[in-house]
């Protein structure tokens, strides 16, 4: 046989299987099939020349064909189970997702009612320990919201969970913890020293009140220590003690008050027993401005009379009986019957001074002499007395330090004396050059320290 050399014949029917392939590898929709099975069904054309003018084979349209009725059949018995199309696979997947949030919503929420009921979680200026902060880091990142929404639930800023985060991400759950913000060392710190002293001199004067030995003890020693830190210490030492007596307040004040001593005299009388004598009457005349005691006198009766000579007394030791003033102290005092008397009018009318009463049942406006009477009965009623003369000698001791050496905190923790005689401001310009001296010294004793 004779063989012919040259290209094989075979190119033409690989390249026509290559169109079949192609033609078959089409993608039909489920309508297309539809479409073409009931043309067939119809018989206006052979099923051979319909699959050859779709370009399918006949063995795919049987196949389609078995299918559609398959289907027919089922939907017939009442099978409504079919494919989900594009579309619908599209919205369903929406709709899981949303359910999916609003379930991790609806847990998250669970869960944050619990931890607000059981621990308060969400509270304004709340802290939390370092435990509680890892929860909530944890509860974020587990949660199927965003971490907005989910920090809003919470109660918590962002800028607080993102710097707890930072923490726990750089150093872990132990960097949660809270530092304290106070430094280990303060430069206005006492020394110990002076912490001993404090506490010496509140042992030996018991008496005082942390404002009275925090004066005493810048006075006396030329080192300032406040009020405060003389309360903090004796309080540490458990030598703060409960007063003995309730201060009472009053509730009105001068309008115009007065600038210097001897412009308003205040007076009144109080109650003083003796044992086995009766009731004495002490009478007071008190400087306004200085709530200096001027004079004061040990009564059997409350007559114009002792008044005046009280007022005698007052005068002599002031030393405005022996010169001439243009304006004489003003005199207050109550309603009492020795005070509207016809004898005391005339004597004040000889001497040159006005008199003021206040009103009837009203007795805040001698608010400072009745003041010096509490703090009086206060301190010497803790005893009985037998002897007017004891009694006498109480009360002119406590008279004595009352104006020489009880610092009164309405004077700027200066002594009545030393308004009345005029060197207050003197004292308390040295006070504040202790202070700042002190306060200079504690920061140098600091830097050195921390040098």
């Amino acid at each position: 046989m004779k063989q012919t050399s040259g290209p094989t014949k075979k190119a033409p029917a690989e390249a026509v299987l290559k169109d079949i392939r192609r033609v078959t590898n089409r993608q039909f929709s489920a309508e297309e099939k539809i479409r073409i099975v009931l043309e067939g069904l119809r018989g206006e054309d052979s099923i051979a020349e319909l699959c050859r003018r779709e370009g399918i084979s006949s063995s795919m349209y049987y196949g389609w064909s078995k299918e559609f009725l398959e289907a027919g059949k089922r939907r017939l018995a009442g099978d409504t189970a079919r494919a989900a199309t594009s579309d619908e696979v599209k919205e369903l997947r929406r709709e899981a997702s949303a359910l999916k949030e609003v379930v991790a919503d609806l847990t998250l929420e669970n869960r944050l009612l619990k931890k607000k009921h059981q621990r308060g979680w969400g509270r304004r200026r709340m802290r939390y320990p370092a435990s509680e902060k890892a929860e909530i880091i944890r509860l974020v990142e587990q949660s199927h919201l965003p971490v907005r929404r989910t920090l809003e639930k919470l109660g918590i800023p962002r800028a607080t969970f993102y710097r707890w985060y930072d923490l726990y991400q750089a150093g872990g759950p132990e960097a949660l913890e809270d530092r304290p913000s106070r430094p280990s060392r303060v430069w206005n710190r006492i020394p110990d020293e002076v912490r001993v002293k404090v506490i010496a001199l509140a042992l030996e004067q018991p008496e005082l009140s942390p404002r009275e030995l925090a004066v005493r003890f810048t006075d006396e020693q030329k080192y300032f220590v406040s009020e405060a830190s003389v309360y903090r210490l004796l309080k540490a030492h458990d030598l703060i003690t409960s007063p003995a007596y309730i201060v009472v307040k009053a509730a009105d004040e001068f309008t115009d008050k007065t600038t210097a001593p001897n412009q308003l005299w205040q007076t009144d009388f109080t109650y003083l027993k003796v044992t086995g004598w009766g009731w004495y009457y002490l009478s007071t005349v008190l400087d306004d401005f200085s709530r200096f005691v001027v004079a004061w006198k040990l009564c059997t009766t409350m007559k114009a009379e002792d008044v005046t000579t009280t007022l005698d007394l007052a005068l002599s030791a002031s030393g405005l009986d022996q010169v001439k003033v243009r304006h004489r102290p003003r005199l207050l005092s109550d309603n009492g019957s020795s005070y509207i008397a016809g004898d005391l009018a005339e004597w004040l009318e000889d001497k040159g001074m006005a008199h003021i009463r206040g009103a009837p049942r009203h007795p805040q406006t001698q608010g400072k002499i009745e003041r010096w009477h509490q703090t009086l009965k206060n301190r010497i009623l803790f005893e009985h007395y037998y002897l007017p003369v004891a009694l006498e000698e109480q009360v002119s001791a406590f008279v004595e330090h009352y104006n020489h050496s009880r610092a009164h905190e309405s004077l700027s923790n200066l002594t009545p004396a030393d308004v009345y005689l005029g060197r207050g401001q003197a004292i308390l310009a040295e006070r504040e050059r202790i202070k700042k001296q002190t306060l200079t010294q504690r920061r140098l004793q600091h830097h050195a320290a921390a040098a």
